[in-house]
């Protein structure tokens, strides 16, 4: 979501954090100006993560899309992270986040400190270091903490995260209960939040921003030490001394004594005792017990807030080591500040929050209101004064005014501080008696001790109890040498700069004189935090500041909820109402006239090099001014104004500028690039002609070397091969005479070893003898039998050879024949040209004829029709009657009704008028009573009058004579107390008339209620009456419709069952046709067979004879000799014949028995666990189960079991299979599921949704995993699986019946022309008739769309995507499906208007817009979820949508514009960019009227026109058309003709018949798609189905939020899967059954 923020200007996509930050962004690089983003808003609005969002964008936004460049990372320490310094400043948060967030009463989430983190970039944009700087840490929290909230969150995250040798070494076995400072709290944990996780996390971050292993445990134990303080409790002694508790605590004081490395005597010292400097001597004083957990509770927040500050200034150190050390002016600023709090009790904390917040309100109406007043005023802009709310008198109040600074909050709050007996009751009465005479102050009556403040977002009553307590800030002398003289080296650190260090117990203020300390001069908390907030406000004041208004919805916290007059009261404390009020009257863009000028001077350009470059430095101020004037007119913008050195634009004026300069860049770069392309490509073309000519040359020559080389080749072959035989008998026979005298040795010796052994055993060697004759017999025989089998072979391949010979001799023969048929053939095509010309003027005189026959063949038929229209009428008078009754019914219920409305409105104004009579005589009392109050009014101005002029003559002889000005002053005085009199008389008869006339408005306001209320309930009693029984009929009427179109949509989806039950009839009877014809072939092969069985059984009869013959074969027993005894193993023929083998040259690589001899091997035992899981998972067919993955039950989706099966098979198999084992598995899986869904298309709807689920399943598990990188492979194959797609389209195609015959038949021909009665009665010509339909498309209701001849084929695409729904199919991939079969439909419907011209007619044209219209409607019906939207419906069906719109608008524009000689061509590029020129010439050919009698000689003369200049368009075009073959063309009888033929002149105004006869449009490539090349499923609708099994979609409230999709998958599938028996007791299979 970021990248769609990256470079977008405020306000072009939704409002977001992410535009804020990129504003801020831009402005810093283009301006060079420091940035600020104040985030602000109450607590627990979403402060905090707002901040660490625009943190993360700027992260993002600092990195480029793909850098090559290193990223600046820290260099380190080993041991030390060296991560960039974006991570780190991102890692920051967390850590800070559980240092210094707690849990409060409004936010789980909240943050006890304010935080100002400024991030410096280099002129690359890219983050080079950071500072951080916080705020007023609540350190009060850390020691006391009351439910339902929490402390810091870094106590649980140790408590819950630690491991067990840290818990040990830190003594943290107990748990959270058994701490006192978390005890208070009965909230410990935080409902989704883990606090264990969060530990984990928090350490992390410790190692990102650079911490080393002993600063982490350092923090760890410091932490530890704090819970173990809270541990320590006291009790009063016997010297009234603070002494331990119990044992609890001493075990405590050990812990907390070791953790720190000091001695328990030491701790317990600095805890229960305070030395006092006087004088000259030093008295150590022991504390009681309350005065010792005091000091206990003020070392644990001392110890808390130092290591809360050496964080903040350890990741500052990290994270601004990479600057150049000078303050950039690339900078932006993230204050992410407490918000403002109101609680029941509210103390100095809240004082402190929201005086913060106070201030920057001020800063925000400054920056808002009055610095854009001023500036206007400046500038001299025509500006109406705008008044706003002002907070510089609470500001007053609580800081102190430039008058009067001491007379404020915390001015007396420091000055009560000190004063050393002051207590809370004090500065109560102080604080309540000296501000009580401010406006914004208030002080309640109970509780005492409280004052309130009326800050801008509302009252806050504040308690004194505790405020001096927490605004003295010093660190305890007693603690300060404890922790120094510690062994702990971190303890030391932080307490070394603790110079602020005071005792409890000071001086008089006497030392003060004499250079000691005094305990009055104190360093305040509130003193420091204004210090710190007028160092924030001066950063901010040079930074150009964004605002987020952070708004809370509800009080209570409560997701999705919203309360509006909270929301509303917020909007107005917060100033946003006012500043939207002046934004939308005001300028908020402002640019200086001379950048203005030079970016947006290419507006001025009007043509080519219109533009003028302006020099900056030479630019003068009144040149850019009227630059500045002239661009603004020229983009016709309104509202500008100019100032003296700026140009003030109105709010989304900038964009528009900034989108004009863009559309003027794009238009010049577009023009640039299409001159340089046009330049490249006419170099291309040139260089491409050279070099196929050179390419054509010499693949020419070599084809020529190489049949020259080949006739070479066989001819040295057969000398070779002869060379080689005669080679290969003389050596055989060489070597036969030489062994002929070893064969004679060895025969001899053998007789004799033979007749030895015969003597030896008589009877042995008569046995032997009669097997070797036996033996000799046999292999006799077998020679013999190969050697004619060999014969046999060898003259059969003879035989072939020169049969081959032969039948080469018969084609070339024929060859030579043909040729001499073509060329008489040529002969004859010029001669039938001829004829041709001369019989033109007689084909003239016929087709005259044959128009005035048309002609009455036609008012034949609108006679005809004219009948039919009279019967519709008839039927249509009878349906109207209908109407009439139904209408007749309803209007008696309405009469029924409105004669009940008029009796009540009757009863109703006989009420009011009594009502009015009482309420005129009610009015004329209070006249009478206004009469007489006006009276005694009148009376007491006239006494006053007298009075007046009374003392004017007193004071004028006053004037007069100043001696006696003490009698005048008795007199004056007595005129006083007698005015004072009839005052207080007046008074009293002005009361008692008021009290008199509010009793009667009174009593005429009680009756003017009864009398409305009457009057509105009466009313209200009859319209809802009304409104039932119209609601009623209303409903029956949208029920009836509803059932009415339920009903006609499972019609139309049986007429397509009944389609394809009649098409698999077809099929079946085919099949038994086959299965008949193959019965008989097998009969055929039994009986053969046989034959072959009888001549078998007698050439085994021939083998026994030739066993019995005797042969003159060799002594048998040489043979065995040479074998060993052994007889030698016999061969058949066959294996004589053939021997198998292999080489690497002369077996083909993708021989199949190869390919089974290459493949990787798979063991035996994964063999056997692959063919169980696909037999028990693939053949047997899973269940699937629903997930729910929103808020309600229909958010769910439906997961394949089988899909996770075989996906956590393959995860498995990967970290424990070799690599090439895994590709053989997935292999087998792949052509297991291929053939699994060769059956119907309910199973290949299933096998897609489970291979969807199955890819993305693989992507999401495999990523990151090194073994498993080849499954993330496979995954994007099961996803894009085209053999599984292809399947799936063979179904589909099947499905639906595309039969032209159907769709554009008679009756859809005749419902298409009565749709447009005007024209069917003549009144207008068809062409402009079709112009104005097509112009104004109508809409028709299911129940229309149903009743059409489409009905069929709307029913077939309803019932596939019934059945991928009904499979658990998501919607991307039934949108998908729909897609690629409306492809299919468009193709199948383009196809049949190319080839017939009955579907091209205008009734047929008329037809096919009325189904395509009803396609687009069954879309609607069946929603967009399913079937996508009604332009995505259009552009799947583009082919014949701009087919019909070309045919029924566009042909006559183009006819006309052809006639007049103009270039057609960009209009039908214009009309039809995705047809094809033949495609459009067939359709103008075919393009007829079916409509009027007959086409005039001149239309037909026009459309010929028509067709010749398409046909010069498709020579000289190469965009829209295929160039024509140079293979001859037939004519339509048969003739092979030429395109130029010599001897034959062009004809100017030929037929159709002769053009399309005279070039190549015939070619189904161009004219022709493929239909099932069209059914394409889109990768990207796939994508997104497969995410749906991962991802839950957008905008869905997950029902368990923090638990993803895919884990609510693993979980279900785990629980619900029911495996195969063979799969459950096979332990490769365990893993599936785990938990």
């Amino acid at each position: 979501m970021m990248t769609q923020y990256r470079n977008v200007a405020l306000g072009e996509l939704s409002p977001h954090v992410y535009a804020i930050a990129e504003q801020a962004f831009n402005a810093m690089m283009i301006d060079e100006q420091r940035q600020a983003i104040l985030i602000s808003g109450e607590s627990g609005a979403g402060k905090t993560e707002s901040a660490k969002m625009v943190m993360q964008y700027l992260a993002h936004r600092s990195s480029p899309v793909q850098s090559t460049t290193s990223r600046p990372r820290l260099q380190g320490q080993p041991g030390i992270s060296t991560a960039p310094v974006e991570e780190q400043v991102l890692e920051s948060n967390p850590l800070l986040e559980a240092f210094g967030n707690a849990k409060t009463s409004r936010n789980d989430n909240s943050s006890r400190f304010g935080k100002f983190t400024e991030i410096s970039f280099d002129a690359g944009g890219r983050v080079t270091g950071a500072a951080i700087s916080t705020y007023l840490l609540e350190r009060s929290r850390v020691v006391s903490v009351s439910t339902p909230e929490r402390s810091y969150h870094i106590f649980y995250q140790l408590l819950a995260g630690a491991t067990p040798d840290q818990c040990r070494q830190l003594r943290l076995e107990r748990g959270w209960a058994s701490f006192n400072y978390l005890a208070g709290s009965e909230t410990f944990g935080l409902g989704e939040v883990d606090d264990g996780e969060a530990f984990r996390d928090t350490m992390d971050a410790m190692t990102t921003v650079g911490l080393t292993q002993l600063e982490r445990d350092s923090v760890l134990a410091i932490v530890a030490s704090v819970l173990h303080l809270g541990n320590i409790s006291f009790q009063q002694g016997d010297m009234d001394n603070a002494e331990l508790l119990d044992e609890k605590s001493e075990d405590a004081m050990y812990i907390v004594s070791d953790l720190m490395q000091v001695t328990p005597d030491q701790l317990m010292t600095a805890l229960t005792t305070r030395a006092i400097e006087t004088m000259g001597e030093r008295i150590v004083k022991r504390l009681d017990a309350a005065a010792a957990s005091v000091s206990r509770d003020a070392l644990a927040k001392n110890l808390y807030a130092k290591l809360f500050d050496w964080l903040v200034a350890a990741i500052n150190r990290k994270i601004s080591a990479i600057g150049s050390g000078q303050r950039s002016e690339r900078t932006i600023g993230i204050l992410d500040i407490y918000g403002f709090e109101s609680f029941k009790e509210n103390s100095f904390e809240q004082l402190c929050i929201n005086l913060a917040n106070e201030r920057l309100q001020q800063q925000f109406n400054q920056h808002v209101f009055k610095g854009e007043q001023e500036e206007y005023a400046a500038e001299g802009i025509d500006w109406s004064y705008v008044e706003f709310i002002d907070n510089q008198d609470c500001l007053d109040l609580l800081e102190g005014s430039p008058i009067n600074p001491a007379l404020a909050v915390f001015p007396l709050i420091d000055e009560a501080c000190r004063m050393p007996r002051a207590t809370y009751q004090d500065l109560a009465h102080t604080v309540r008696t000296r501000l009580a005479e401010q406006r914004r102050f208030e002080a309640p009556k109970r509780p005492p001790h409280s004052f309130s403040v009326d800050h801008y977002a509302g009252k806050v009553t504040y308690s004194t109890l505790l405020l001096m307590d927490k605004n003295k800030d010093f660190v305890i002398a007693e603690h300060a040498a404890l922790l120094k003289a510690s062994g702990f080296q971190f303890a030391r650190s932080l307490f070394e700069d603790a110079d602020d260090v005071d005792s409890a117990a000071a001086a008089p203020p006497s030392r003060t004189a004499r250079g000691g300390k005094s305990a009055y001069k104190l360093n305040s908390v509130g003193a420091r935090f204004r210090k710190q907030l007028q160092g924030l406000m001066a950063t901010l004041n040079q930074c150009q500041p964004h605002y987020i208004r952070c708004i809370k919805p509800n009080p209570e916290s409560q997701p999705g909820s919203l309360t509006p007059n909270y929301v509303l009261e917020q909007l107005r404390a917060g100033g946003v109402l006012e500043a939207v009020r002046i934004a939308c009257a005001g300028f908020p863009t402002r640019k200086a006239f001379r950048p203005f000028a030079i970016r947006y001077n290419i507006l001025l350009a009007s043509g080519r090099g219109a533009y003028r470059h302006l020099d900056p430095e030479t630019l003068q101020d009144d040149e850019a001014a009227d630059i500045s004037r002239k661009v603004l007119q020229a983009v016709k913008i309104m509202g500008w104004q100019l100032g003296k050195t700026r140009v003030f634009l109105r709010a989304g004026q900038l964009a528009q500028l900034e989108g004009a300069r863009g559309t003027r860049l794009t238009a010049s770069a577009i023009t640039i690039q299409a001159a340089y392309r046009g330049m490249a490509a006419r170099r291309e073309l040139r260089r491409a002609r050279t070099a196929a000519a050179k390419i054509q040359a010499a693949w020419r020559g070599v084809l020529a070397r190489r049949a020259a080389q080949e006739r070479r080749k066989d001819v040295a072959a057969a000398k070779i091969a002869a060379s080689w035989r005669m080679y290969q008998f003389r050596k055989a026979f060489v070597q036969h005479r030489r062994n002929r005298r070893a064969t004679v040795v060895q025969s001899w010796v053998r007789m004799w070893l033979v007749r030895t052994r015969f003597r030896r055993t008589t009877a042995a060697g008569k046995k032997a003898a009669a097997r070797a004759a036996r033996h000799a017999r046999i292999q006799a025989a077998a020679i013999t039998l190969q050697k004619y089998v060999r014969r046999y072979l060898a003259r059969k391949k003879v035989a072939a050879k020169r049969a081959e010979a032969a039948k080469w001799q018969h084609m070339q023969q024929a060859h030579s024949a043909l040729q001499s048929q073509q060329q008489q053939l040529v002969a004859e095509i010029q001669e039938w040209k001829a004829r041709y010309r001369d019989e033109a003027a007689y084909s003239s005189e016929l087709q005259a004829a044959a128009n005035r026959l048309q002609s009455e063949l036609t008012a034949a038929q609108l006679e005809s029709q004219n009948a039919k229209d009279a019967m519709t009428s008839m039927k249509e008078e009878v349906n109207m009657q209908q109407n009439n009754y139904q209408a007749h019914v309803e209007a008696a219920r309405v009469a029924e009704l409105e004669a009940a409305q008029a009796a009540a409105q009757a009863a109703l104004m006989a009420e009011m008028d009594l009502l009015r009579r009482q309420k005129h005589g009610a009015e004329q009392h209070s006249r009478d009573l206004e009469e007489q109050v006006r009276a005694g009014q009148q009376e007491l101005r006239d006494k006053a009058a007298e009075i007046e002029d009374m003392m004017a003559a007193a004071e004028v002889k006053d004037a007069d004579n100043t001696k006696i000005w003490d009698q005048v002053r008795v007199a004056a005085e007595e005129y006083h107390a007698e005015f004072a009199q009839k005052e207080a008389t007046i008074a009293m008869l002005t009361s008692d008339a008021e009290a008199q006339k509010a009793q009667m408005q009174q009593k005429i306001d009680q009756l003017r209620t009864d009398m409305e209320g009457t009057v509105a309930s009466v009313q209200q009693d009859m319209q809802q009456r009304l409104e039932e029984a119209l609601a009623e009929n209303k409903a029956q009427a949208e029920s009836l419709r509803e059932a009415r179109e339920r009903n006609m949509h499972f019609s139309a989806r049986v007429v397509a069952l009944n389609s394809r039950v009649a098409q698999l009839t077809k099929q079946l009877k085919e099949s038994q046709q086959r299965e008949q014809a193959l019965s008989a072939d097998l009969e055929a092969a039994k009986k053969a067979q046989q034959e072959a069985q009888q001549q078998l059984q007698q050439a085994q009869s021939q083998v026994q004879a030739a066993r019995d013959a005797p042969m003159a074969t060799p002594s048998p027993s040489h043979r065995s000799m040479e074998n060993g005894g052994r007889t030698p193993p016999m061969r058949s023929p066959s294996q004589l014949t053939s021997v198998p083998s292999y080489n690497g040259r002369n077996q083909d690589p993708n021989d199949p028995g190869l390919m089974a001899v290459l493949e990787p091997v798979l063991e035996r035992d994964h063999e056997a666990t692959l063919t169980l899981l696909l037999q028990g998972v693939v053949d047997r067919r899973m269940p699937i189960i629903n997930i729910q993955h929103g808020a309600t039950p229909a958010d769910s989706v439906g997961m394949p079991v089988a899909a996770w099966v075989l996906g956590e098979c393959l995860l498995h198999w990967a970290l424990r299979w070799r690599p090439a084992e895994v590709d053989v598995a997935a292999g087998r899986l792949r052509d297991t599921v291929v053939s699994t869904a060769e059956s119907d298309l309910t199973s290949q709807a299933y096998w897609l949704s489970a291979t969807l689920a199955l890819g993305a399943f693989l992507k999401v598990r495999s990523i990151g995993k090194r073994d498993c990188s080849s499954l993330f492979k496979l995954g994007d194959e099961m996803i894009a699986f085209s053999a599984l797609h292809h399947l799936l389209a063979s179904s589909v195609a099947d499905m639906l019946p595309v039969n032209v015959s159907v769709l554009l038949c008679d009756e859809a021909k005749r419902l298409a022309r009565q749709g447009n009665p005007r024209l069917a009665s003549g009144d207008a010509s068809p062409s402009k008739q079709a112009t104005i339909e097509a112009s104004q498309p109508g809409s028709k209701s299911f129940e229309g769309l149903m009743s059409s001849p489409w009905k069929g084929l709307l029913g077939g695409l309803s019932n596939v995507v019934e059945c991928l729904r009904g499979e658990g199919a998501p919607p991307p991939a039934v949108r998908a499906v729909v897609h690629a079969a409306l492809h299919y439909v468009d193709a199948e419907l383009l196809n049949a208007l190319v080839l017939r011209r009955d579907c091209c007619s205008i009734s047929a044209i008329k037809a096919l817009q009325a189904g395509l219209a009803d396609i687009k409607g069954w879309g609607q019906y069946m929603g967009a979820q399913w079937c996508g939207e009604g332009t995505d419906i259009e552009r799947a069906l583009e082919h014949s949508n701009q087919a019909v719109r070309y045919l029924i608008s566009g042909k006559d524009d183009c006819v006309r514009k052809a006639c007049k000689g103009f270039d057609i061509t960009p209009d039908l590029r214009r009309m039809c960019p995705s047809l094809t020129l033949q495609q459009i010439y067939k359709l103008s050919e075919h393009h007829h009227d079916d409509w009027i009698t007959a086409v005039g000689d001149n239309q037909g003369t026009k459309t010929i026109v028509l067709l010749e200049t398409l046909k010069r368009a498709v020579d000289s075009s190469g965009g829209m058309a295929t160039p024509p073959r140079a293979s001859p063309m037939m004519s339509a009888d048969g003739v092979p003709q030429t395109p130029n033929s010599p001897g034959v002149g062009p004809n100017p105004y030929p037929s159709p018949g002769s053009i399309s006869s005279t070039h190549q449009f015939e070619d189904e490539d161009n004219l022709l798609l493929d239909s099932q090349a069209a059914f394409v499923l889109p990768r990207k609708l796939l994508t997104e189905a497969a995410r749906y099994f991962v991802q839950a979609p957008r905008g869905h409230q997950s029902a368990t939020p923090g638990v993803s999709l895919l884990d609510k998958i693993e979980a279900s599938c785990r629980r619900n899967v029911q495996l195969p028996r063979q799969l459950r007791d096979w332990d490769q299979f365990a893993f599936l059954q785990r938990r």
